[in-house]
């Protein structure tokens, strides 16, 4: 690979901190972070699902990535927790955005291949599409589709007239 080809593969990105692994999102898909403040509970939510979040004129669903899995007491949120608002990634969806839970500030990055390696898969975690290393800690990349499925199912809507009940 040439030193062009592998600058194209580069790719800017926001690195958040979940409690002891780290998520990795292209920054075209973060809008904003912001700190978190105290979600609305949902009644019956399962753990992973911390309620919804004001932002800006909207409520925003705020996910735990990390309590997705078979660990819900991972679930934590202190002083310095931050929301980061994800563009949901269907587009004309009734809950354009996602909220998901880090413990602290967020980096900006440039993802570049050399700086990753294998990782291993938590158990059962279906909000997890890749798990890897990068610069050397754990790192998992999100399944942002199956984030907004099980938010969808939680909290009802759909993506499109038939879904909604409209006809």
């Amino acid at each position: 690979m040439t030193a062009a080809q592998a600058k194209s593969a580069d790719i800017r990105g926001v690195v958040l901190d979940i409690g002891g692994v780290e998520l990795l999102l292209p920054s075209a898909t973060v809008a904003e972070v912001v700190y978190c403040e105290e979600p609305r509970p949902h009644p019956e939510a399962p753990v992973w699902l911390l309620g919804r979040v004001p932002w800006r004129d909207d409520e925003v669903p705020l996910v735990s990535v990390r309590a997705g899995g078979e660990d819900p007491h991972e679930v934590r949120r202190g002083p310095r927790a931050r929301m980061a608002v994800c563009y949901a990634p269907t587009p004309d969806s009734d809950r354009p955005y996602l909220g998901i839970l880090a413990v602290g500030p967020p980096r900006l990055t440039v993802f570049r291949a050399e700086a990753m390696g294998p990782g291993e898969l938590p158990a059962a975690n279906p909000f997890v599409l890749h798990a890897l290393t990068y610069m050397d800690r754990p790192a998992w990349i999100p399944d942002m589709d199956s984030i907004e499925a099980a938010v969808r199912e939680v909290l009802g809507g759909g993506t499109d007239a038939s879904e909604a009940g409209e006809h």
